[in-house]
């Protein structure tokens, strides 16, 4: 991997963590987009990781810039942003993408490896999705908590150009003895971990709650049932291989095993009266029913009590 150009697109929670990661072994080799207050903390400190699964350790990048005009065309470019900023980044990245470019999306929902395959068909654009718990802190620190912290790489695209793609972006995770898995039906993976998302992510943030809340709740745990159930339903319907019982798989492992405190991005973004990705969950989940002729009454109800709470605060 050596001469290896690597650009991170959004370093947040999740591009800090991967940035910290990378950096490990090839600070050298990366480069950070970051604007304003975050550029700059990026140029002075680097990345200050703080994870309980890996360890601590500061990265130091090759360079930090406000924009892919910055820089040569790269070799890898990780696009790790919400889904609502997905066009603006890919904007800025796009100056640095090049024929010979992976991109890889590390992002919630279903549909960012599309979304970046439709504004970029000339790169190798693979697709991957990470378990973890792990936030911006305000100093631009980036906090890992928890006993886990995994990746699941592949294609959906199954020609032997992006595989050959996505197997190398793989093989650069584990040289850093990143958590990685390596997925022949990425799918089927980004599905599962949706339905979880559609389930609990929703359900904590329209209750600003955690698993401990939702466990002295009946109402609300059978609502993240009910939505959990929705989303495989849609899942299927689109023809992805849900290995069967996956929800209530996913709601058992919320309800039996997941730490009280635990709580998700949705919610923290919604707290705090950020944006929040609601459509990368159930706006996704909505028009797909739409599409199949579905009907998905729990997760309509919690669209529109979503939507209300987030207009609410950003009139």
């Amino acid at each position: 991997m050596e001469d290896f150009k690597i650009t991170i697109a959004g370093v947040g929670a999740i591009g800090g963590l991967l940035a910290g990661m990378l950096g490990r072994k090839y600070a050298n080799q990366i480069t950070l987009i970051a604007r304003g207050k975050h550029g700059e903390v990026l140029k002075d400190k680097g990345v200050v990781l703080r994870s309980d699964f890996y360890g601590d350790s500061t990265m130091c990048p090759a360079a930090v810039v406000s924009d892919g005009r910055d820089i040569p065309v790269q070799d890898l470019v990780l696009v790790c942003c919400k889904n609502y900023s997905v066009d603006q980044l890919s904007e800025i990245v796009r100056p640095c993408i090049g024929p010979d470019t992976i991109v890889m999306p590390v992002m919630n929902g279903v549909e960012p490896g599309d979304t970046l395959r439709d504004k970029f068909p000339e790169a190798n654009c693979i697709d991957s999705l990470i378990y973890t718990i792990t936030s911006k802190e305000p100093d631009f620190s980036v906090r890992q908590t928890g006993i886990y912290t995994h990746m699941f790489i592949g294609t959906k695209i199954r020609d032997e150009r992006h595989i050959e793609a996505s197997k190398k972006i793989y093989e650069l995770f584990k040289s850093v003895n990143f958590d990685v898995r390596y997925s022949n039906d990425i799918m089927s993976e980004i599905w599962q971990k949706f339905i979880l998302n559609c389930g609990f992510n929703v359900v904590t943030a329209r209750y600003l709650t955690n698993t401990g809340g939702m466990r002295r709740n009946s109402e609300w745990s059978g609502d993240l049932y009910k939505l959990m159930m929705e989303a495989e339903k849609v899942g299927k319907a689109e023809g992805v291989n849900i290995p069967e019982g996956t929800a209530k798989i996913k709601y058992n492992y919320v309800m039996d095993k997941q730490g009280d405190e635990a709580t998700s991005s949705l919610k923290r973004d919604v707290e705090a009266k950020r944006p929040a990705e609601l459509d990368a969950f159930l706006g996704a989940v909505i028009r797909k029913a739409e599409k199949y002729g579905i009907d998905v009454p729990c997760t309509r109800r919690y669209h529109k009590g979503l939507s209300e709470m987030i207009e609410a605060y950003t009139k």
